[in-house]
């Protein structure tokens, strides 16, 4: 027995003079919390992947429990893009008269993000990993691409040439880009290992070239001494020689069409009225998180072995949907003075897509939302040493060191008025203006691998978490008033990437698919995206003389100026064509 619980009708006394019930006995809450996260990680939810048909089914789960609460719940639904198929496909290598066919699968395929085509005889041009450094290497000096092939290598070798690149750089769809903007017919990325099927890839949802992947052993009929080529490109990383990179001898010809099939993806809402008539307007927001990475096509960290296995995601996050389940039980019994917004969002982990949507679209008026509390990946406590993360993006740090006030003495908690702990849903109540907390117990060797199972759970850290929890979502839904957004906290860390890119411009991305441009959900105060009048909700459209249809084009644009440049910026406000002239400003 341990020693408090003897003490146990001091604090429950005082919960009923206050017009609540105390907490459920702890043993009770670690028996639910660990029938929620044993149905939600569980092989038969086959990591509830976004777009597929188990993230609907622990929709639905969590809809039922909240709904046999006597809560008013629904289901909100956003679009997204689940997979792509081929569902025309044909190409042709030729070198002079001899003419080779691939198999799809095996030699050749598509990326999720290709466009279609068709054409003829292309020729092939070998540049390199398609990099440019400014100052420096450059994979396209003099290099004329259009109505060529490009070629390039997947991945960039860890070379002195190379060690300032920044990831961006690095990234594949940066470099694909910079190809698209040399006017290339398409890309031909040579794979180090096999090919995948056709997919939603990392970034955006299409490009508007074809964009195949090939192994070097397709690919070395039609290009003589292509395997030691390769070697030595990864060995020193210096630029092709001439006579390689035009080989007009060398053509590949394609027909391919794809089928690209949307889902409709579950956020998962419920209202818990308050109990106080002139408060129950008001809302304290408490979500987290349903999906994970489901058979880890994309963002796994297994490796190529961990493709196609089950990644059961109990850490992250059905610990944080079974943490707002069981505080769902709790407030209801204590009866809080404000309103309860319970949430579970899909599309997080393909970059916070749920809780963006519902801000965008919000089920309630979004003013009346006063506070978010987030809960992603807190199923990790050390009973030894138990260690608590909390994020306070946007919240004064007055709430923080209150809230830091009612943990249990045992708790260690760092604290964090700001960003820097954690990326998750949170940001997007706060890019809106709304203060947060976030509550977070580390990363593990088991993040996003089939490795993070129910078994790994500290069920009794997370009972012990839930009764902080419960504390700190009653002090926000019971006090007078609730703490204020304060934008200093809000700011986001500036990150360069240690490349070309020298601009900060202030725009707070949205990372959501677009048709019509580049979203953004906010601008940084004293920014240049403040100053020329851009606002959340606008998209932008032309950035100097580069159409911008992505963050991918955005960033590239961002890329190509110095501190000092002017250039005209253009976007949308609803439907209304917007510019302004901006003098770019240098990154700190």
């Amino acid at each position: 027995m341990r020693p408090w619980k003897s003490l146990v009708f001091i604090p429950a006394l005082a919960a009923l003079l206050a017009g609540q019930t105390p907490a459920d006995a702890p043993a009770r809450v670690e028996a639910r919390l660990r029938r929620d996260v044993t149905f939600l990680a569980s092989p038969e939810l086959k990591g509830r992947g976004n777009g597929y048909p188990e993230l609907e089914q622990a929709a639905a789960r969590v809809a039922g429990e909240l709904r046999a609460l006597g809560l008013r719940t629904t289901l909100q639904r956003f679009p997204f893009l689940a997979r792509v198929t081929r569902r025309q496909a044909s190409a042709q290598l030729a070198r002079g008269e001899d003419v080779f066919s691939l198999a799809w699968g095996k030699d050749i395929e598509a990326y999720g993000f290709s466009a279609d085509g068709a054409f003829r005889n292309k020729p092939l041009a070998f540049v390199g990993f398609g990099l440019q450094v400014p100052g420096g290497y450059d994979d396209l000096a003099g290099i004329d691409l259009k109505d060529h092939v490009a070629v390039i290598a997947r991945t960039v070798p860890d070379l002195p040439a190379f060690a300032h690149l920044g990831r961006g750089d690095r990234s594949l769809v940066t470099r694909i880009k910079r190809l698209e903007a040399a006017h290339a017919e398409a890309v031909v990325v040579l794979e180090d290992g096999p090919l995948h099927p056709p997919q939603r890839e990392e970034g955006p949802a299409r490009l508007d070239l074809p964009v195949l992947a090939m192994t070097p052993a397709a690919l070395a009929p039609a290009c003589e001494d292509l395997a030691a080529r390769l070697q030595k490109l990864r060995e020193t990383g210096q630029p092709q020689s001439r006579d390689y990179i035009y080989a007009p001898w060398s053509t590949l010809s394609l027909d391919l069409k794809l089928r690209r099939i949307e889902a409709k993806v579950p956020n998962v809402v419920a209202v818990l009225p308050g109990r106080d008539p002139k408060l129950r307007g008001e809302y304290i927001a408490v979500g987290a998180h349903l999906d994970h990475l489901g058979l880890g096509e994309r963002h796994s960290l297994g490796g190529a072995a961990a493709r196609g296995e089950v990644h059961p995601g109990a850490d992250d996050n059905a610990s944080g949907t079974a943490m707002v389940l069981e505080l769902a039980r709790e407030l209801k019994r204590a009866r809080p003075r404000r309103s309860i917004l319970l949430m579970a969002y899909g599309g997080e982990e393909e970059g916070l897509l749920g809780s963006q949507y519902w801000v965008q679209h919000p089920t309630q008026p979004l003013a009346s939302v006063k506070f978010m509390v987030n809960f992603d990946m807190v199923g990790r406590l050390d009973p030894k040493a138990p260690r608590l993360m909390m994020g306070g993006l946007g919240a004064p740090k007055a709430a923080v060191e209150a809230a830091e006030k009612l943990a249990p003495k045992a708790f260690a908690i760092t604290a964090d008025i700001g960003a820097a702990v954690g990326g998750s849903d949170h940001m997007s109540f706060a890019q809106a203006k709304i203060p947060t907390f976030f509550f977070f117990t580390g990363l593990h060797g088991d993040y996003h691998r089939p490795s993070d199972t129910a078994d790994r759970i500290d069920f009794a850290g997370m009972a012990e978490l839930a009764a902080y929890g419960r504390a700190v979502v009653l002090q926000l839904a019971d006090g007078t008033t609730v703490p204020a957004f304060d934008p200093e906290t809000a700011k986001l860390p500036s990150k360069g990437n240690g490349g070309p890119m020298r601009i900060a411009f202030g725009s707070i991305p949205d990372y959501a698919d677009n048709a019509k441009g580049f979203r953004i959900n906010g601008v940084s105060k004293g920014s240049t995206a403040e100053a020329i009048g851009l606002q959340a909700g606008d998209v932008l459209t032309r950035f100097g003389d580069r159409p911008i249809k992505d963050i991918y084009d955005f960033m590239g644009a961002l890329g190509a100026y110095k501190p000092g440049d002017k250039a005209v910026i253009q976007w949308l406000r609803g439907d209304r064509p917007m510019q302004a002239e901006a003098t770019l400003r240098g990154r700190d």
